[in-house]
C-alpha cells in the first residue's frame, strides 16, 4: 500500500514539474521597452524645489516602413500640447527615429544617424553611444552604460529594475540622465541632472498592470 502511495506521489511531482516547465517555456522573451498599440504609462515628475507635474505616454500606432519594419508612434501628453516620438525595435535594440512638438511646426527633428536609445535587453556593463543633431540642429553627443540591477519601489509597485546612466553633451550643456527599466514594463523611474536643474520621475500607473 505504501509503495502505491509513493508511486502516486512521484507521479504528482513529475506532473507538477512538467507543468512548471511548460509555464516557463511560455514566458515571453525579455523586453525592457514594450511597445504595444494602446498601452499607456502615467508618470509624475518632481523638481528639486518640490514642483510636481504629470504626463502620460501612449503608443498610438505602429507604422509599417518600406523595408517591412515598424516604427511605433508614441504620444507624450501633459498640460501642454502633445509631443510625438517614433521608435523601432530591431533585435537587441530600441532605436529613436524622430521627434515632433505638435505645438510648433518648426520643432521637429529626424535623428541622423538613427539614435541608439537602449540595448534591449540591457545587461550590466554594456555601453553604447550616439552623436548627431538634436532639435533645432543642436549638436548632441551622448554615451550610455548599464550600471546595475536593483529593486526600485514607485507608486506603481516594486520592480527589479536595470539602471542605465546616460551622459549627454547637448550644445555645450552637460546633462546626466539616469533611467530604471523593468522587464515587460519599461521605464519605472528616471532622474535628470543638469547641474542647475534636477528632477525625478516616477511611474504612477500603466494600462497593462496586473490588478
Amino acid at each position: 500500500m505504501s509503495r502505491i502511495r509513493i508511486m502516486e506521489a512521484l507521479v504528482l511531482i513529475l506532473l507538477a514539474l512538467a507543468a512548471a516547465a511548460s509555464q516557463k517555456q511560455k514566458e515571453p522573451p525579455p523586453d525592457y521597452f514594450p511597445m504595444r498599440v494602446g498601452d499607456w504609462w502615467k508618470y509624475q515628475s518632481t523638481t528639486a524645489d518640490g514642483k510636481q507635474s504629470e504626463f502620460t505616454m501612449k503608443v498610438l500606432g505602429d507604422e509599417k516602413q518600406t523595408d517591412g519594419s515598424a516604427q511605433y508612434l508614441v504620444e507624450i501628453q501633459s498640460t501642454f500640447k502633445p509631443i510625438h516620438e517614433w521608435y523601432s525595435k530591431p533585435t537587441g535594440w530600441v532605436l529613436w527615429h524622430r521627434e515632433a512638438y505638435t505645438s510648433n511646426e518648426s520643432m521637429k527633428v529626424t535623428f541622423e544617424p538613427v539614435r541608439q536609445y537602449l540595448k534591449n535587453p540591457p545587461t550590466t556593463g554594456a555601453t553604447w553611444s550616439w552623436k548627431g543633431k538634436g532639435m533645432l540642429g543642436v549638436d548632441v553627443d551622448e554615451s550610455s552604460q548599464v550600471i546595475s540591477s536593483e529593486v526600485v519601489e514607485v507608486p506603481a509597485g516594486k520592480f527589479q529594475a536595470t539602471k542605465v546612466e546616460t551622459k549627454v553633451n547637448q550644445g555645450g550643456t552637460l546633462v546626466t540622465k539616469t533611467y530604471w527599466y523593468a522587464n515587460w514594463v519599461g521605464i519605472v523611474k528616471s532622474m535628470t541632472d543638469t547641474g542647475s536643474v534636477k528632477s525625478t520621475t516616477l511611474l504612477l500607473d500603466y494600462s497593462f498592470k496586473k490588478r
